[in-house]
């Protein structure tokens, strides 16, 4: 049976004692204490300190007691930035999926999520740091980060995916209802 599917799915949240979430948001490559990501890819910050603030702000600002934050990968790979996640004092459920930057212990991580996962099934959605190759969707959608650029949507108009990275959703995180309508409106 589908695990979307089974009765009662939707109450998975009962188990970790979130039984009335609000929403669930999701983001990606937050590079946080990531040297030089002003002068490379996010030239309209003037300094790290002014980005690493400004990611945590305002995803920090996004989200609410009863929600669910999943950030999809390249987060951060270094002790100091884990602090300052920490610092940020998020209200919610944070949740990670790991990329290819995050190269601390799991444990470190844990720190400050509530979950670390390599892949993250929620609904009919796949939740990845980099895309899923479209032979392996199963029927899903795939809500990814990794492609600064653009992913199989935008170079590629590859309809079964979600580019959650922060440069192309206002630096934000998005709450996966939009996701959703968005994808509709693709079909």
């Amino acid at each position: 049976m589908d695990p979307d599917r089974r009765p009662y799915a939707h109450r998975q949240w009962i188990r970790t004692g979130y039984s009335s979430v609000s929403h669930v948001y999701v983001t990606s490559d937050w590079h946080i204490g990531h040297t030089g990501v002003h002068e490379k890819f996010r030239t309209q910050f003037v300094s790290l300190l002014d980005h690493d603030d400004y990611i945590l702000r305002r995803a920090r600002q996004s989200v609410t007691k009863k929600d669910v934050l999943i950030v999809l990968g390249d987060i951060t790979w270094t002790t100091a930035g884990i602090h300052k996640i920490k610092e940020a004092e998020f209200p919610c459920k944070l949740i990670m999926v790991g990329g290819n930057h995050d190269t601390l212990p799991v444990e470190d991580y844990l720190y400050v999520f509530d979950e670390v996962r390599g892949v993250y099934a929620y609904k009919r959605f796949w939740l990845t740091h980099m895309p899923v190759h479209p032979n392996e969707l199963l029927g899903r959608t795939n809500v990814h980060g990794h492609c600064h650029r653009g992913g199989p949507w935008e170079t590629h108009e590859e309809k079964g995916y979600y580019n959650a990275i922060l440069e192309f959703n206002d630096y934000a995180p998005v709450d996966m209802r939009h996701v959703h309508k968005v994808i509709q409106e693709r079909t």
